[in-house]
C-alpha cells in the first residue's frame, strides 16, 4: 500500500519523495477509514490526510489534496550548525 501511495506522490509532484510515510486503514461497517501521514520535514509534525471510502477514492483524494496544497513547489533542506571556537 505504501509503495502505491509513494508512486502516486512521485507522479503528482514530478520528483521522488524519499521521506517517511505511513498509510493505515481502519475497516468500518460499510467502508474503510484511510489515513496518510507524510513526514515532510520532521518526524514530530507530519502532514495527515484522512478519508472515508474505498482505496481508489482515497487515492483520488490524495491526488487532489497534494495538487491543491502545491507540495510540488515546496523544497526542504537540512542545515548543520557548526560551532567555531575562537582563541
Amino acid at each position: 500500500m505504501e509503495h502505491e501511495i509513494r508512486q502516486l506522490i512521485n507522479e503528482i509532484v514530478g520528483g521522488k519523495y524519499v521521506g517517511k510515510l505511513k498509510v493505515s486503514e481502519e475497516k468500518m461497517e460499510n467502508s474503510s477509514f484511510w489515513t496518510l501521514m507524510l513526514y515532510l520535514d520532521t518526524e514530530m509534525t507530519p502532514l495527515i490526510l484522512a478519508y472515508e471510502g474505498t482505496l481508489d477514492e482515497f487515492k483520488t483524494f490524495i491526488a487532489e489534496e497534494l495538487k491543491m496544497r502545491k507540495l510540488h513547489n515546496i523544497k526542504f533542506w537540512t542545515g548543520i550548525r557548526e560551532y567555531i571556537e575562537y582563541e
